[in-house]
């Protein structure tokens, strides 16, 4: 949809279903005694559907207007959906303690559904005639832009598409399992617990905010190094995290370094990801194509989640988490075999090697 008819469509369709998620929450108003299924519904269902159109369109646009700063322009653009939680979660809070839950989801749906409509209808696709800057070629090496766009169906026959798709379900999935453990790791291992509790709560900020600052960081660095050697660097920070980092988190110091290094590594993901898939497969199809690859980010995080819980069972203790974080590690050294192993797949009609 956004390769042939352009980013403001989908975008428009995320602004209004966002919206109405939201107002569909404000029913429960009046049926109180069905909140938890108005809730699923309106909130998980319309307006996280409305969330993913709205998410991809802008992708899509910053790397047709930006080809030779991708990177950066990427990762900028997946900071602020990061870091608006910051902005969003405390005013929430305000509203529910002032107006109740119900009258907050109104508002919200509101104001969603006019900013998001307002903002979208402006998202465009460069004209035909607008040239972009030729991307800069440094020492005599080819430059990142693919020869031929493909679609979804030409991408899902190719090689690389599955092993940048299982990169990404390893890599982002493991990041979304220690963002979903954190406060638990500063508690059980750290022992943030109490009065100290605060301590964990800040932990949970804290990687917040390097997620939300690595992904500029980093696309900045996929800009200067190409998409293949900031995902292995990426790799390497969240094995050092992983096997010397937080087994080793018994002080807060430890524990906060390891956040910030795991929270801009998993940052990184989503700022290299696009670029890395428009590099190998165009930009033309860019909105359709990264959808199909966030879909193994989700399940990463899903996976990833079930197998600490599975390792840590019913009383988690530092062994467990030790033995956890190991599993993780052994499942990000696959990854980075498998992004040593990319390379930009052949054109159709021309046989893979």
């Amino acid at each position: 949809m956004i390769g042939d008819r352009g980013p403001r469509g989908s975008a428009l369709i995320g602004a209004a279903l966002s919206g109405l998620g939201y107002l569909v929450c404000y029913m429960i108003a009046f049926i109180p005694s069905s909140t938890l299924w108005i809730t699923i519904v309106g909130f998980g269902l319309i307006a996280g559907t409305g969330c993913g159109f709205a998410y991809n369109p802008t992708i899509a646009s910053v790397g047709k207007w930006f080809p030779d700063k991708t990177g950066i322009a990427v990762g900028l653009t997946v900071m602020c959906f990061g870091m608006s939680a910051l902005i969003t979660a405390p005013a929430v809070v305000i509203m529910i303690s002032r107006i109740g839950l119900p009258s907050t989801f109104l508002v919200l749906g509101v104001l969603f559904l006019a900013l998001m409509t307002l903002l979208g209808s402006y998202l465009r696709f460069p004209s035909a005639e607008w040239k972009a800057p030729s991307p800069v070629a440094t020492n005599g090496k080819r430059t990142w832009a693919a020869p031929y766009d493909f679609n979804v169906g030409e991408m899902v026959r190719t090689r690389a598409f599955y092993l940048i798709w299982v990169t990404f379900l390893l890599g982002g999935g493991a990041g979304l399992m220690i963002i979903g453990y954190t406060s638990l790791i500063a508690a059980d291992i750290t022992g943030l617990k109490g009065g100290l509790a605060w301590l964990a709560v800040m932990a949970v900020s804290v990687l917040a905010l390097s997620n939300a600052l690595g992904r500029p960081v980093f696309g900045s660095v996929c800009d200067k190094i190409g998409p293949k050697k900031t995902l292995l660097t990426v790799q390497a920070l969240q094995l050092i995290c992983l096997l010397v980092l937080f087994p080793s988190a018994k002080s807060v110091p430890v524990l906060y370094a390891a956040m910030i290094l795991i929270g801009a590594a998993y940052g990184a993901y989503l700022a290299v990801m696009p670029v890395l898939a428009g590099y190998f497969f165009g930009t033309r199809s860019l909105g359709p194509n990264y959808g199909l690859y966030l879909s193994g980010w989700s399940l990463g995080g899903v996976v990833l989640s079930i197998f600490m819980a599975l390792i840590l069972g019913s009383t988690p203790t530092y062994a467990g988490y030790v033995e956890g974080f190991y599993v993780t590690a052994v499942l990000i050294i696959i990854a980075m075999a498998l992004c040593v192993a990319m390379k930009p797949p052949t054109l159709p009609n021309s046989p893979e090697k």
